[in-house]
């Protein structure tokens, strides 16, 4: 117990030093990109129809909904977790930022699927019914997945400029430490949410 608490405040610590501001420029970027792709939606809806196509798609052949389109916890619950940890990742790979793409493709497909609710003339209250319970948790885990490999790039990145050696291996043990005390309790959180109470919350609108 006292060594789970030493680790706790050891990766708080560190987010404190080296995350917070990876972090807020990984919310403001996503909720940018969200408006951006809500905007796209309703201004080109032909070719955002066709990416969210494509993406129910992708989602239909990932394993994570049953025949009936039901949502499945475990399928869901590693679909997500190797999602977050290809994130951090990606960060491995210097100067290209790839995490951002895990950034930007689901915050545009947010966004893709609020606009295509309104022309569908379709509440968006609804819309935030089905995403938000689940999303709290989901939504906070992918902003900081995202910002970890950010992170680990700029760290990469600097550390090859000025040659340092030493740097990546204290960073990447950190961040892998946030991902298993931080990130996995909430994918844990959002997966037992979308599957068992997001369908509630959604059903209720529906019967109203």
């Amino acid at each position: 117990m006292e060594n789970c608490k030493r680790l706790y405040a050891d990766t708080l610590a560190f987010y404190r030093r080296e995350l917070s501001g990876p972090v807020f420029t990984a919310g403001w970027a996503f909720a940018g990109i969200v408006v951006l792709g809500f905007a796209f939606s309703l201004l080109s809806p032909t070719r955002a129809d066709a990416v969210i196509a494509y993406y129910a798609q992708m989602l239909g052949q990932s394993g994570v909904a049953d025949e009936g389109g039901n949502i499945q916890f475990f399928p869901l619950l590693i679909n997500n977790l190797v999602a977050m940890a290809l994130a951090l990742v990606y960060g491995l790979i210097p100067f290209l930022r790839l995490p951002a793409l895990t950034l930007g493709t689901n915050g545009a497909i947010l966004g893709l699927f609020a606009g295509y609710y309104m022309r569908q003339n379709i509440s968006l209250l609804k819309y935030l019914l089905g995403i938000l319970p689940h999303g709290i948790f989901e939504l906070t885990a992918l902003i900081l997945s995202a910002a970890m490999g950010l992170y680990l790039c700029s760290t990469v990145t600097n550390s090859l400029r000025k040659k340092q050696t030493g740097v990546l291996r204290p960073a990447l043990r950190r961040c892998c430490q946030i991902l298993y005390l931080w990130v996995l309790p909430l994918l844990f959180m959002a997966a037992l949410v979308e599957t068992y109470i997001t369908p509630i919350f959604f059903n209720w609108r529906h019967s109203r």
